[in-house]
């Protein structure tokens, strides 16, 4: 019986485990769309949300949670133009992973 209790829990263990990092590796290697926030891209790409709020030239906000359609639209700037910006911003920053995979 304990056998069976153990073989279980490691089952549900690992594929917690499995799971998390399906869903790491799915979006890890999305590209940045205009659905996505700043705050969700800051995540995604393991960069600070104040070095991409700066790279698109908007006050850094915590609670923005506006899409990048919704921020090009206020700024009166194509979408495709912040995401370059924020492309940029993510490849010359220092503290993000090369090609976007955590340490």
């Amino acid at each position: 019986m304990l056998g069976f209790c153990l073989a279980i829990a490691a089952t549900f263990f690992f594929g917690y485990r499995a799971g998390r990092i399906a869903r790491h590796i799915r979006f890890q290697n999305e590209p940045i769309k205009s659905w996505m926030s700043v705050p969700f891209v800051a995540h995604t790409f393991h960069t600070g949300e104040d070095v991409l709020f700066d790279a698109i030239h908007v006050q850094p906000d915590p609670r923005d949670r506006r899409s990048l359609r919704e921020i090009a639209r206020t700024e009166k700037v194509p979408v495709s133009e912040l995401v370059h910006d924020l492309q940029t911003a993510i490849a010359n920053n220092p503290s993000t992973p090369p090609s976007g995979k955590a340490p």
